[in-house]
């Protein structure tokens, strides 16, 4: 499934010509932080890029680009991951800040997880965001992920939907 829309989002394949918009989008992220970070690498978001692609190439559902009305509003969806040595879906979404607060974060998540489990319907969702990620963890919370207690060790914050709990 390269595309597939929900109620306000038409969500595509991730493309190697998405580059501009994904270092404008992560440098748009990066001046909202205190303090401001500078903008990144586009060397270094052309490697996130193409191995984000390389994911679709390989024959996996992976990330897609998040259009609203004909533009781009961010990335994300789920793609293959391997954690604590299971198989699992990573559940990933940024967008434009303007367009925080409007539940197309969520929107996305409930449909990348729908489309994830008529793929490999085995596999558990993962979240993993820093701890103090409000909205992050929100976005996971209202997708139907629960966090999991913390771990010694634990870097992350690991919000987790199982298999049978995607089926209740």
């Amino acid at each position: 499934m390269d595309s597939t829309a929900t109620e306000r989002l038409t969500l595509r394949r991730v493309l190697p010509s998405d580059l501009d918009e994904f270092v404008a989008l992560e440098t748009a992220l990066r001046a909202t932080e205190q303090p401001p970070r500078p903008a990144p690498d586009p060397a270094a978001s052309a490697r996130y890029l193409a191995a984000f692609c390389r994911v679709w190439d390989e024959g996996e559902l992976g990330y897609w680009a998040l259009e609203l009305e004909g533009r781009v509003a961010g990335f994300g969806g789920v793609q293959p991951k391997l954690w604590r040595g299971v198989r699992c879906w990573n559940l990933y979404y940024r967008l434009y800040p303007v367009h925080w607060g409007q539940g197309l974060a969520t929107e996305m998540a409930v449909a990348a997880i729908a489309a994830a489990a008529d793929v490999h319907p085995d596999w558990p969702v993962l979240v993993e965001t820093d701890p103090g990620n409000v909205a992050a963890i929100r976005v996971a919370e209202r997708a139907g992920l629960r966090r999991e207690p913390e771990r010694p060790g634990d870097e992350y914050a690991v919000l987790l939907l199982t298999a049978a709990e995607r089926t209740r």
